[in-house]
């Protein structure tokens, strides 16, 4: 009787599995974010390697300026940024690989001496990292702390000696009131 039923369960089986391996279900489970159809399915593929890949140099620069930052961290920065150029009408444009693609190329190409919005914004994270770890190393050995501005203030010039001799009297005021 076994052997009678076994095609039977065979083919139950196989359309069982079917059911389970079909685009609907996949995008239903959250899988995949969309079906796509196979006229189109290598330009997508196309788009969404090449911007895969350019995030991922972006991300590696990023990971330069300060290590500490997690990949998800640094993938909500990009989507900001993008909607910081781009402009919040333009948000939804962020699902489109192509547009992402022409973004992130854009704007890491450093043109005529103007910085991108990316790359000014890993400047500006790589200033905060170096500036945390050096207040979290004045803050740990308080008795080199003055050591270290001497040995600063001799590496800048009479200009920047007499701004940071304001900042500090302004800093004592703000201390002291």
């Amino acid at each position: 009787r076994e052997e009678l039923l076994l095609p039977m369960y065979y083919q139950v089986a196989v359309h069982f599995a079917d059911l389970h391996d079909t685009p609907g279900r996949m995008q239903e489970k959250g899988v995949i974010t969309d079906i796509l159809e196979w006229k189109n399915a290598r330009s997508f593929l196309y788009w969404r390697l090449r911007r895969l890949l350019l995030e991922e140099m972006v991300k590696a620069e990023v990971l330069k300026a300060n290590s500490e930052l997690s990949h998800i961290h640094i993938q909500s920065m990009l989507r900001r940024w993008f909607m910081e150029t781009e402009g919040a009408a333009k948000g939804y444009l962020w699902d489109n690989n192509q547009v992402v693609v022409e973004w992130l190329e854009k704007h890491m190409q450093e043109d005529d001496g103007t910085q991108s919005a990316i790359w000014e914004n890993i400047k500006y994270l790589k200033r905060d990292y170096m500036l945390k770890h050096i207040r979290s190393l004045a803050q740990a050995n308080p008795e080199v702390a003055m050591e270290c501005i001497i040995q600063m203030a001799q590496h800048i010039t009479r200009a920047q000696k007499a701004q940071v001799a304001r900042l500090l009297s302004t800093v004592d005021n703000d201390v002291s009131s």
